[in-house]
This record gives structure tokens, C-alpha cells and sequence, in this order.
């Protein structure tokens, strides 16, 4: 075994320490230097009513999917103060990210300084983005994300739709990834063993989800609605372009305070919102198509390429046309926008870390003056959301991302 190799071997466990050594060094200074604006009362009040005898959905609302609850609930039995035993877990969940974002990059075949840097950008998120990641539970669904990408690229694809579907009792966005995931399935191993498996990640879900159901209906579909039927985001790309259409034409803007943030209202902002979430669906669909054309037309050593392609530009379009982009929001993105091949690939995780760094410059320092609508912040909103639109045109599936990154004489995995 030469040293690189040996390297490559112990980096994903080197990677999983130093997250570790930043969450309860950096990122705890940071937390003592920077007042943080916290979700923990939320979950700490959800375990406190199920802690006391009430079920969710059925005995007091909760915006979130099942397992977030749970997660609630486990952190409030550990034997610490309930941010503290929260925080525990968000670490866990940091180190269980940044094992499989290390792992992946060996497996696609990355150069060892793309794997350090993917492994290096995913364990200095508390640094880059900031300690908002420790008050929310945001990791957890960027570790199962960066399972699944380690399981297809390593073939592991009944895995892969398990960890879906877990993700998705998370929280509701992964759902946006079953497109991608099918196409390639299909494409490596037909369309019944990918029927199966998708049975299997379905049956994941059933299990979890009709108990609930039967025992509160309403309760689970208002959890549902809620996101429905929220209005335009204050930080979303629709709330940017309002801001720089008041930066350079003073339009006028108000904003409301509802569905536990602030957002814009009016007419303005609803036909945002309305015109955001088709552009959602249409992004969604033409990341599958490209997909589609991709797998039909590269050789099959690059679906795996092309898949943590199309889970990073689904990722994005997420964020860049939804109605809510939450700062938190970005932790879904790192884990497939740093594994990106080809010519691009370097881009796409330098601006990955550009992207958390602006987030981290105006949220929590200056969000309430991005509240009162502050010119210096509305132009830093609009800058970090221009810079997830050229992260998502960088990562968008194009030919080629199955070359450019693998070591001489090393074939890519897939």
C-alpha cells in the first residue's frame, strides 16, 4: 500500500476528529462572542409536552416531520441541560457527516487534496456558517444525506432509498431527490430491482407515518400545510430581488412577522411566492432531465458523478427557489456541492464555503437590521443569494463530470 493510500484510509476518521476538536473549541467561542438567535425553547417545549404524557400531532402541533420529534425528545432523556444534550447531538450528527463526504470523495476517485478539502470545508462548517448549527437540527439531515451519496456511489442502492426515507422523516425536502435517485437506479440495475428497493424505502415510511396518521390525521396534515402554506421568506432569493428592486428603485416593502419568522408582505411577495415555487418545480424537473440525457449518453463509470451532480443542483434549487431559505438551510447543500467532479469541481467548493461565510456575515449580527430593511444588509442578502445561483449553475449535471479529478492510472469509482 503506497502512503497516499494509507492517507486516503485514515483521512475520513482524521476528518470526523477535527469536526469534533472545532465543535467544542471554535465553535463554542464563537457562541460566547455572538448572541445566537435559537430554535432550542421550540424543541425544548415540544419534548416538555411529550415528556409530560402529550403525543404529537394528536395532543399539541409540530411543524416538523416524526423523526424530528424524536430527536426533540432524545435530547431532552440525555443527562445534561437540554441545550447542552442538543448540541451533543448536533456534534454527533456533525461527525457522522463529515465521515461519509471523506469516504465519498475516495470512492469517486477525487485527488487526495479534493478530499481534504471536501472533508476540511464539511468539518469547519460551525466556523464558516457559525454556531446557529448547534440550535438547530439541520445536521442530522445533512448526515443522511451524505450516506445516501456514499451509498449509490459505493452501490448500495436499497441503502440509499432507506436513508431517503428516513431523511424525509426529517424533513419533507428530500422528497425533491427521489427523481435523481430512480434515474440512476434504473440505469445501473434495471426497473424492477429499482422498484424493489424504492418498496423498501417505502415501506420505511409507511411504517412511521399511518400509525400517525390513524391517530391524528389533522394534526399530521396541518404539519404538512404549515410549510404550504407559509408566505416569502425573508432571506429567499424572491425576498433579494424585492430588496435590490429597493436598493435601486425604493420600492416599498413591509415586514410581517408569521409562521415563527419574519417575511414580506403583500401583493409583491405573494406573486413572489407564487412565481418561486413554480420555478422550484421547473428547476427540480430540468435537473432530472439532465439526468436522464446524462446517464443515456456518458459511460456508466460516470453515473456516480452525475448523481452527486444532480443531488447538488437539487440541493440548491432548493434553497434558490424556495419561499424559505433559513440560514440553517445551508447545511444541506455542503455534502454533495464539495463532491462535485469535474472542471468545475474546485469552483463549486470554494463557493460552497463562500456561500456560509456570507450567510454567517449578516445572521444573527445583523439579521434585525436585515429585518428593518438596512441598505448595507438587504446588498449583502442579495450577494449571498447570487452566489447560490452561480453555485447551483456551477454543480448543474453537464457532461464531463465524470473526468477530471481522478488520480493517474485510478479509475472512478461507479
Amino acid at each position: 500500500m503506497t502512503e497516499q493510500a494509507k492517507v486516503e484510509r485514515l483521512l475520513p476518521w482524521i476528518m470526523g476528529i477535527v469536526a469534533a476538536i472545532v465543535w467544542v473549541g471554535p465553535m463554542q467561542w464563537m457562541n460566547r462572542a455572538v448572541a445566537q438567535i435559537s430554535d432550542i425553547p421550540v424543541y425544548q417545549e415540544a419534548y416538555r409536552q411529550m415528556a409530560e404524557g402529550a403525543f404529537p400531532y394528536r395532543d399539541f402541533g409540530l411543524e416538523y416531520p416524526p423523526l424530528a420529534a424524536a430527536i426533540f425528545w432524545f435530547a431532552g432523556v440525555l443527562p445534561a441541560s437540554y441545550g447542552t444534550a442538543f448540541s451533543f447531538l448536533m456534534m454527533i450528527a456533525m461527525v457522522l457527516t463529515v465521515v461519509p463526504v471523506t469516504l465519498t470523495a475516495r470512492a469517486l476517485g477525487l485527488s487526495l487534496a479534493r478530499q481534504v478539502a471536501a472533508g476540511g470545508i464539511t468539518a469547519f462548517i460551525p466556523v464558516l456558517l457559525g454556531g446557529l448549527v448547534g440550535t438547530r437540527f439541520d445536521l442530522v439531515l445533512a448526515a443522511l444525506i451524505a450516506w445516501m451519496l456514499w451509498a449509490v456511489v459505493t452501490d448500495r442502492m436499497t441503502a440509499a432509498w432507506v436513508l431517503l426515507a428516513v431523511a424525509v422523516l426529517v424533513k419533507l425536502v428530500p422528497l425533491a431527490f427521489i427523481p435523481v435517485l430512480l434515474i440512476v437506479h434504473v440505469r445501473r440495475h434495471g426497473g424492477s430491482d429499482a422498484l424493489r428497493s424504492a418498496v423498501v424505502g417505502l415501506a420505511v415510511l409507511v411504517l412511521v407515518t399511518v400509525p400517525l396518521a390513524v391517530m391524528a390525521p389533522s394534526g399530521l396534515w396541518d404539519s404538512v400545510s404549515y410549510h404550504l402554506d407559509r408566505p416569502l421568506q425573508l432571506e429567499s432569493t424572491g425576498s433579494a430581488y424585492l430588496m435590490s428592486m429597493r436598493l435601486l428603485a425604493d420600492i416599498p416593502l413591509a415586514v410581517d412577522t408569521s409562521f415563527g419568522s419574519q417575511g414580506l408582505a403583500g401583493e409583491a411577495p405573494d406573486l413572489m411566492a407564487l412565481l418561486s415555487t413554480i420555478a422550484l418545480v421547473v428547476l427540480v424537473l430540468a435537473i432530472a432531465l439532465s439526468v436522464l440525457r446524462l446517464v443515456g449518453t456518458q459511460p456508466p463509470s460516470a453515473d456516480s458523478a452525475i448523481f452527486v451532480a444532480g443531488i447538488a443542483a437539487t440541493s440548491l434549487a432548493l434553497l434558490v427557489a424556495g419561499k424559505v431559505l433559513s440560514p440553517q438551510f445551508l447545511v444541506w447543500i455542503v455534502p454533495a456541492a464539495v463532491l462535485v467532479r469535474g472542471r468545475f469541481g474546485w469552483a463549486a467548493t470554494i463557493v460552497t464555503a463562500l456561500s456560509l461565510l456570507l450567510t454567517q456575515a449578516y445572521f444573527p449580527r445583523a439579521y434585525w437590521e436585515l429585518v428593518a430593511l438596512q441598505d448595507p444588509e438587504m446588498a449583502l442578502l442579495v450577494l449571498r443569494n447570487a452566489v447560490l445561483i452561480v453555485l447551483l449553475a456551477l454543480v448543474w449535471p453537464r457532461p464531463g463530470m465524470g473526468q477530471g479529478d481522478a488520480p493517474a492510472g485510478r479509475k472512478p469509482s461507479g
